[in-house]
């Protein structure tokens, strides 16, 4: 009786330690998802989109609270073999049916996500002028998918910085316009937008598709001739792993864990606030239920025909050589993209050229890659790029280079400098 008398108390403190570690749900989740690119070779991430639209829907996420942004130039397009459809892997399951879409064309910017994400109606331009009009006691949850760089994702017409971003989540966390909120990102070099950058204690919890200095991959590529890609590696596994689990019952860390061992090409992250991933996932995708969702995903699971992101039209259109399906035409941009790529490296190389003179720290500048250290300079010299450079900053390739500003900009911490050159060297490209 007396070991029993001893237990019971402890129990109970156990019990209440658990409660407090995790408060009680409360407020309205919300949710803005993000396709930033454009084109055919780019059909993977409004696909990624579209299903996590449905991920959420399923789950009981309120249609009106959720906003979505994307060129909407995927469903429809000349080359879609499939007319309004869209699809994330290869069961051909329609994603696009249903999908509300709140931004489109040239209004998927920076500065309208940004603007959506305070609820700044103002702000936005184009659209419908839905934004998140979220208090502390609301959660939210962010999904992007695109192209990106060190310290940059992309969107359209323009792109965002580190610095940007995550000066944004901190103003909201000041002026409590979120209890919590999740970001999943989905870019490559992805984990450099939050490395040593996100603050942990604003209670925002950040999963990246790669760390800081590596690509992330497109997967179910050549599934179907007549298609490119169809998802990402990350993307589709985070979302079959909350479509095919019980989510009320599996924490934010367990799917960590899922995702991270399934996906093999680039190295899973996640920053910010580590307490937040003992919140179970239902409170960012929803807490209803799904009918004969399995208990636990299979984790045997392997994604098949994964591309570099950045390589997927080069990769495809070798393929389809290779198997004698080319066209002339084919053949002919195979040629054009490694022109194009052979200018923007050389650009690249003669800008470090002319800033730096002995050979080692130029090979150095060239090919390290990591996190942002300079906010500032790397910020000035990543939004000058399109106007200073705008030969090659319509290129997606382009964003490879990004570490090489954010080099130059932890050596000289002098973005007037730098820009300086980028403009000497891309006007002497144009003459």
């Amino acid at each position: 009786m007396t070991l029993l008398f001893r237990i019971a108390p402890l129990a109970a403190l156990v019990i209440s330690v658990a409660s407090l570690a995790i408060p009680e749900i409360e407020g309205e989740l919300y949710a803005l998802l993000v396709a930033g690119s454009d084109g055919w070779w780019n059909y993977r991430h409004q696909a990624d989109v579209s299903h996590a639209y449905h991920t959420l829907i399923n789950h009981g996420v309120k249609p009106d609270n959720i906003i979505v942004m994307m060129k909407d130039d995927i469903a429809n397009h000349e080359r879609n073999p499939y007319k309004g459809k869209i699809f994330n892997d290869p069961s051909l399951t329609d994603v696009y049916e249903g999908v509300v879409i709140d931004y489109k064309d040239k209004s998927v910017t920076p500065s309208n996500f940004l603007a959506i994400l305070q609820g700044n109606e103002t702000a936005v331009k184009g659209g419908n002028g839905r934004v998140i009009h979220s208090t502390v006691n609301d959660r939210i949850f962010v999904y992007f998918s695109d192209h990106g760089g060190v310290g940059t994702i992309s969107f359209p017409y323009e792109r965002l910085t580190a610095k940007q971003l995550n000066s944004v989540l901190l103003d909201m966390h000041r002026k409590d316009k979120f209890g919590h909120l999740v970001f999943y990102l989905e870019t490559c070099e992805s984990g450099s937008m939050f490395h040593n950058i996100l603050k942990k204690n604003i209670n925002v919890y950040a999963v990246t598709a790669a760390n800081p200095d590596e690509s992330s991959y497109a997967t179910y590529c050549f599934e179907d001739p007549r298609l490119p890609c169809l998802g990402d590696e990350f993307s589709v596994t985070w979302m079959d792993d909350s479509d095919e689990t019980d989510i009320t019952l599996e924490t934010l860390n367990e799917q960590f864990d899922h995702v991270r061992d399934l996906v093999e090409e680039s190295h899973v992250q996640r920053y910010g606030n580590a307490t937040m991933s003992k919140f179970p996932v239902s409170w960012f995708h929803g807490s209803g239920k799904v009918k004969k969702v399995p208990k636990v995903m299979n984790k045997n699971r392997r994604r098949s025909g994964k591309w570099p992101s950045r390589d997927v039209e080069l990769m495809y259109l070798e393929r389809m050589k290779h198997f004698g399906l080319a066209t002339a035409e084919a053949d002919d941009r195979i040629s054009e993209i490694h022109k194009e790529r052979q200018r923007i490296e050389a650009v690249f190389e003669n800008l470090v050229d002319s800033l730096v003179k002995d050979q080692t720290e130029r090979s150095r500048i060239l090919e390290e890659r990591g996190g942002v250290e300079d906010l500032d300079c790397h910020d000035d010299v990543v939004t000058s790029l399109d106007s200073v450079c705008p030969d090659i900053s319509k290129h997606d390739y382009v964003l490879k280079f990004m570490n090489v500003l954010n080099n130059l900009c932890t050596k000289f911490n002098d973005s007037a400098k730098i820009i300086k050159a980028m403009r000497a060297t891309c006007s002497r490209r144009r003459s």
